[in-house]
């Protein structure tokens, strides 16, 4: 049942209540009933109420039933019932013209009427649309309740919301305006889409279009609804802050070395970070979509979230090694950032030696002015044999760590055919019979160790720099002799 109106009121035949004054204001919606027949009635209703009065408390003199009734207005009931008694005054022709003006109803009934009944009928209404109005946010609630047990993630849980409401339901990230979590028919209607803020941390707006016409309900609804989408991103958004703090807790204690890189392998393929991944040394731009803080919040990070760890002004992470990844910590965290990538991590070349690569990089594209810049993309002068552990650390992770890390998740023998290719003088064809392969398959693995490394092992500069990176790796013992 609708909200109950003056004209409602004015429909029903057995009040006959007549409509004297401020016709045009008939639509006003009744909240409430009240009867009174002070001289001040203004100090005892609320919005919305319908006042009826016996006319006992107006004032007799025109000019001051003016005055009395633009005092009533301003306290804004919806309407004026006047069922007048033997020895009230009458109403003048001034207050009915200020009715008018103000397009405030006036009614006039007998004095007959029963006010208490008339009382019960209009509190039985608004008690019957609040009553229905509950029900149907209990049922966005139960409808709710199941989704949260039916779908495993936001988007299934959206698209059972918008098939049982009849809506077109879709979320946006409003810092940088995509659409973040979607139902296929949020996009089919996307010509009709209201955008409606959810308050919270998340920064987000709720897209939606209506199948139908807009009902005097739809504002409860969306309340509720909004408020039931707030809950659950503020939930998520908890989550991915006790994600980064252990995130940062494991960063630290690889950094630390209490951990060992090929232990925390498990944890961080069950955040998403599987395949190649590299460190990164960032430091933070400004005016983003997202801080150093919160950036872990970024959508567009949402299906792989790096390691993060606030290291005096920078950010230490461990990423997957994709443009996507790098191009949105750019973006979300502003103008001016600037991000320093390691080599892959490879357990040859150890994890901290990973960071200090990022670190160097990242002082090489600042001083560049480089957005981006990758560890050795700026090496200049001579390839020197390493003098130490930790140089031939160095040497191995830049030249021969991609190799390994391929090697150990594919079960391949990139690094033993580059050995053996080295060892042979770049002879095809001894190198293929060596290994037992087709020659064809040989120039398949040497394609692939191009493509991993950046290097070509076929050139004089790119035979040097492998031929003195396996001689280190073999000297230190940091990978097992592959030839």
């Amino acid at each position: 049942m609708p909200m109950l109106t003056v004209q409602d009121l004015i429909d029903i035949e057995l009040l006959k209540l007549q409509a004297v004054a401020g016709a045009a204001g008939t639509g006003r919606l009744i909240t409430w009933a009240h009867t009174v027949d002070l001289p001040d009635p203004w100090r005892w209703v609320s919005p919305g109420d319908l006042v009826m009065t016996t006319g006992v408390g107006l004032p007799s003199a025109p000019a001051d039933q003016v005055s009395w009734l633009e005092q009533l207005v301003q306290s804004n009931p919806s309407a004026l019932v006047v069922a007048p008694r033997a020895d009230a005054p009458a109403l003048s022709g001034e207050l009915l013209a200020a009715a008018d003006r103000l397009l405030f109803p006036v009614l006039h009934g007998s004095f007959e009427l029963e006010f208490v009944k008339l009382s019960h009928y209009v509190i039985e209404s608004v008690l019957q649309a609040q009553r229905e109005r509950f029900n149907a946010s209990e049922r966005l609630f139960q409808t709710y309740a199941d989704a949260l047990r039916k779908a495993p993630d936001m988007a299934g849980r959206l698209a059972i919301l918008a098939d049982t409401l009849g809506l077109d339901l879709a979320i946006e990230d409003a810092p940088s305006g995509t659409t973040v979590v979607e139902t296929r028919r949020a996009a089919q209607a996307a010509e009709r889409v209201e955008r409606i803020p959810i308050s919270g941390r998340a920064r987000a707006n709720l897209l939606m279009a209506r199948k139908g016409t807009r009902t005097q309900d739809d504002a409860i609804l969306v309340r509720s609804l909004v408020g039931l989408l707030g809950v659950e991103l503020e939930r998520l958004m908890i989550h991915r802050d006790q994600q980064r703090d252990e995130g940062a807790a494991l960063l630290r204690s690889l950094l630390d070395s209490e951990t060992e890189f090929s232990l925390a392998r498990p944890m961080l393929e069950r955040r998403g970070l599987v395949g190649t991944l590299v460190s990164l040394a960032i430091r933070p731009g400004s005016h983003g979509p997202w801080s150093s803080a919160d950036i872990h919040q970024a959508p567009a990070l949402h299906h792989s979230t790096p390691l993060l760890l606030d290291d005096k002004g920078l950010l230490l992470a461990i990423s997957r090694d994709d443009a996507a990844s790098l191009t949105a910590l750019c973006h979300n965290l502003g103008e001016g950032t600037v991000i320093g990538i390691s080599g892959p991590i490879a357990a040859a070349t150890g994890f901290r030696e990973s960071v200090r690569q990022a670190r160097l990089a990242l002082t090489q594209a600042e001083e560049s002015g480089t957005q981006q810049l990758r560890y050795g993309e700026a090496e200049t002068g001579l390839i020197m044999a390493p003098k130490s552990l930790a140089e031939a650390r160095a040497l191995v992770g830049r030249y021969l760590g991609p190799l390994i890390e391929h090697d150990r998740t594919q079960g391949a023998a990139l690094l033993q055919t580059l050995v053996t290719f080295l060892h042979n003088d770049g002879n095809w064809k001894a190198t293929a019979y060596d290994l037992g392969i087709h020659r064809q398959t040989l120039v398949y693995r040497l394609k692939l160790v191009e493509q991993l490394t950046g290097i070509k092992p076929t050139t004089t500069g790119g035979i040097a720099r492998f031929w003195i990176a396996i001689q280190a790796g073999k000297n230190t013992d940091l990978f097992e002799h592959p030839g």
